[in-house]
């Protein structure tokens, strides 16, 4: 995945410029709320973790120290504030019919697949959705979720299978797919 905000406004930003941060948070805003429904399952939670998200990048962006810090530092606000609006609600487990409806859908990825991710704990989707969909490493996952890197490892193998159970007859387009999860050195 590549750069979550232009660099030179994330600089802007975090050099004081108050026209800079409210474009900040205007270019991240689609990435927050995309990521927050994919963790949540839900897109009232997930709008509520990425509103919050963008208000804790609006308030504190300049404590940043440095604009390469930034993607790993609003990875950890959304994870943080996904997690928080789950807890606020009751931790109500998703109802496959409603996550069908909540998640982000970019036409690549088939209906089953995001049932099945509805279908993982919260912990452990959260490791699929930051590895798989967002194209992170493991380390920077770790950091996100202020987790071990042996944890992040030990959620991916986990998820993985179960989603190998759940999809294991995963058809695709008529044509009987067989799921083969690659193992990528985390």
């Amino acid at each position: 995945m590549g750069r979550l905000a232009p660099p030179d406004v994330i600089a802007s930003a975090l050099s004081g410029n108050e026209l800079a941060v409210e474009a900040l948070v205007a270019a991240i805003w689609p990435r927050c709320f995309r990521l927050a429904t994919m963790v949540t399952g839900d897109r009232g939670l997930a709008e509520d973790a990425a509103q919050e998200a963008c208000v804790v990048v609006y308030r504190k962006i300049r404590r940043l120290r440095r604009v390469d810090a930034f993607d790993a530092w609003l990875y950890r606000i959304i994870m943080h504030e996904s997690a928080r609006v789950r807890r606020r609600s009751g931790g109500v487990a998703e109802r496959t019919d409603r996550a069908d409806q909540a998640m982000v859908r970019d036409g690549t990825v088939p209906i089953d697949v995001w049932r099945a991710l509805a279908r993982l704990t919260p912990d452990l989707r959260a490791v699929i959705v930051l590895f798989y969909f967002h194209d992170l490493k493991g380390e920077e996952i770790a950091a996100a979720l202020r987790i071990s890197h042996g944890a992040v490892r030990a959620r991916l193998s986990r998820a993985r299978d179960i989603l190998r159970a759940l999809l294991g007859d995963y058809e695709c387009e008529g044509h009987k797919a067989e799921l083969k999860v690659q193992t990528y050195a985390v």
